[in-house]
């Protein structure tokens, strides 16, 4: 009898935390994009610091996503590969052409809702923000119907992201935790939650002078709403998503059973914390730390299902733990990334000061 032993070399994971990444920040705009077109609807109960948020979340994570997914596909001139050899059967293909899009209509859309707050600067004491306010490009005025449309444009164009997104792991027959219909509805639901995480702190880097300055009841109701239901539809499908798994169970596995549990305590922790201490009067700490629970929740949630699943072996027992790298391929990435996003959120938060929201939500309402 003899005895074949079986090597496995060490290889690199095929979605690198930079995957991570671009799908963390990729959700939150969509989703962003979807809430801002509600409460363009809704706009004489939501008001202007909040939209602003909101197009700035959808604006900056439209631009830092992308970057982030240039990352993971090694190099940044792989990308033309895309354009030059088209597979319209492939997804990532499909990608290349939407993201683009998406990503345009998301800055445009910023742009044009954030025109009136750009102009105020033409008469401002500092240069730099006189020389800010020809960003504006002319003197008119964004009507109601014109910023509707574009918003509505780009919500279409964020439903194209949101299905090819999430059809880009699907289709991937090979890791059946991702081969399923639960697990791109799972990433949308928590897309939610990263969305009003990322609004909340930009609202919190906003200029405030005025006791006036604080969330309405409806922005309240609003985030709350759509807090506890992307949360309550999340924990409905954690279950269902990890039970497709045909090659051992993940609950009589101890290292999975502490994963779902923390990932549902996560998801949990958010509409609790939600529900009991978000008020229109709340503090800021407050609020930052329900956007740190909303943050952390979406965050796992793509960690855990994209990164852990890779863990599992395909063939045999394993196991294959996967340590964090200290490089750029992953925490100095994360760290960098999220540096990126804060370094344009402080820089876009400026265009919005207290003395401005009033009239900006007068504008709107008239043209």
């Amino acid at each position: 009898m003899n005895i074949t032993e079986v090597l496995v070399p060490a290889q690199q994971m095929a979605w690198l935390p930079w995957a991570t990444q671009y799908f963390f920040f990729i959700g939150s705009a969509y989703a962003a994009a979807m809430l801002f077109l509600l409460t363009l609807i809704f706009k004489k109960h939501t008001s202007h610091r909040l939209r602003a948020a909101l197009v700035l979340t959808l604006a900056i994570c439209a631009i830092v996503g992308p970057l982030a997914l240039t990352g993971d596909l090694h190099q940044p001139g792989r990308a033309w590969h895309f354009y030059a050899y088209i597979t319209p059967w492939s997804w990532m293909s499909m990608g290349s052409f939407f993201l683009p899009v998406f990503s345009g209509l998301s800055v445009v859309t910023a742009w044009l809702y954030l025109r009136d707050d750009l102009m105020s600067f033409k008469d401002s004491e500092s240069k730099i923000f006189r020389t800010v306010s020809k960003l504006s490009l002319g003197q008119w005025k964004t009507s109601a119907k014109m910023m509707l449309s574009v918003a509505t444009i780009t919500v279409i164009s964020s439903m194209s992201i949101a299905f090819y997104t999430g059809a880009e792991i699907a289709a991937v027959h090979a890791r059946p935790l991702w081969d399923q219909p639960a697990s791109p509805l799972l990433w949308f639901t928590t897309a939610f939650l990263g969305a009003v995480g990322l609004s909340l702190i930009i609202w919190l880097l906003f200029p405030q002078k005025e006791a006036s300055d604080k969330l309405s009841k409806t922005d309240v109701r609003l985030i709350k709403q759509t807090s506890i239901l992307s949360s309550i539809l999340a924990l409905i499908l954690i279950p269902i998503w990890a039970s497709n798994n045909p090659s051992f169970s993940l609950f009589d596995d101890s290292r999975w059973a502490s994963d779902l549990t923390l990932l549902a305590v996560s998801i949990l922790s958010c509409a609790v914390l939600v529900l009991l201490t978000l008020r229109h009067n709340s503090s800021n700490f407050v609020l930052f730390c329900n956007a740190l629970m909303l943050l952390a929740a979406c965050w796992i949630t793509r960690w855990i299902t994209m990164m852990e699943v890779q863990t599992i072996p395909k063939f045999d027992v394993g196991p294959y733990p996967y340590s964090l790298p200290m490089g750029s391929s992953g925490l100095l990435g994360i760290v960098g990334m999220i540096g990126l996003w804060m370094a344009l959120a402080m820089l876009a938060s400026e265009l919005v000061q207290p003395k401005r929201h009033k009239s900006a939500d007068t504008a709107l309402t008239t043209h």
